[in-house]
């Protein structure tokens, strides 16, 4: 609907380069400047929602661009994801990516993600790769 206003809420989206930016501290300036929110994200006096595909691209861009450690990059966006004032519905999905993403080798993030959705929404896994089709139980 054009011109509808949704209402204002406290909670925030941060993107990727922000969630780059500290998980990097790359850029002295906007470090200094988003530092304090993900420190009151972590207490839980800030809230937030990190949409699933904010986490993928962070993750692609860290292992792609920076040559940041797959597992290394899932790691601390798992630590991410588990501040206090993360409020994702999808959450407990997200977690469980990242921790069979850290218990296949061979399989892509996005591919686990897939794989914990497909379960969580009761779908049967259409694939034809191989190694998320053996990882999934053959489904």
């Amino acid at each position: 609907m054009p011109g509808k206003r949704w209402p204002v809420s406290t909670k925030k989206i941060p993107d990727t380069n922000v969630i780059l930016r500290y998980l990097l501290a790359d850029n002295e300036e906007q470090y200094r400047e988003i530092s304090p929110f993900f420190t009151e994200l972590r207490d839980g006096r800030q809230k937030a929602v990190i949409p699933a595909e904010v986490i993928l691209e962070t993750f692609y861009v860290l292992t792609k661009v920076y040559a940041v450690p797959p597992r290394e990059a899932a790691g601390a966006l798992r630590d991410l994801m588990l501040y206090k004032g993360v409020e994702n519905k999808d959450k407990k999905l997200i977690l469980e990516a990242l921790d069979r993403f850290d218990r296949n080798p061979g399989l892509s993030l996005l591919d686990c993600l897939i794989w914990v959705k497909a379960e969580a929404y009761g779908c049967k896994l259409l694939t034809f790769d191989r190694k998320l089709r053996e990882a999934a139980g053959g489904q």
